[in-house]
């Protein structure tokens, strides 16, 4: 008769398994919804404020140079600092954009591996329901094999 215990053994791995699955899931859109939202606030909210407070500093810059008497023109010292202050901020940018990018793949790679879990957590109730629906069939086998060795039903 372990049999029973058996198939209900099965059918709880499987129920776990697919509960489990649904957990890892949940977790899986929520990070996945996670690294979306960070990488819009970035676009819509943090670069557009990298680039107003680079033109910002630049603009002080310039009036400052200015102020100084010195002549702004192509190949002066005051243009090249001008233009080096450009190149460092285009560069900041750049960077950003990098890192914004490098954060969203790892967002997404973090998102992926949760659902992963959460297949692999199926997989393996499946596999311990198939066991256990094994040991069931093994038992019954067993237990048809006795009964007719002794010519009566043996439990």
């Amino acid at each position: 008769m372990s049999f029973i215990g058996n198939i209900a053994a099965a059918q709880s791995a499987k129920a776990i398994g697919a509960y489990n699955q649904k957990v890892f899931n949940q977790q899986w859109k929520y990070e996945d919804a996670k690294a979306k939202a960070k990488a819009k606030v970035y676009d819509q909210v943090t670069r557009p404020k990298l680039i107003d407070d680079q033109n910002f500093a630049y603009s002080q810059f310039f009036v400052d140079a200015l102020n100084t008497g010195a002549e702004f023109r192509p190949g002066e010292t005051t243009w090249l600092v001008g233009l080096r202050n450009k190149q460092k901020m285009a560069l900041d940018l750049a960077m950003a954009d990098y890192n914004k990018e490098v954060e969203r793949i790892d967002g997404v790679n973090t998102a992926l591996l949760i659902k992963a879990k959460g297949d692999a957590a199926y997989y393996k109730g499946s596999l311990m329901a198939r066991t256990e629906y094994i040991k069931a069939g093994a038992s019954l086998l067993t237990t048809a094999y006795k009964s007719h060795d002794a010519g009566q039903l043996v439990l």
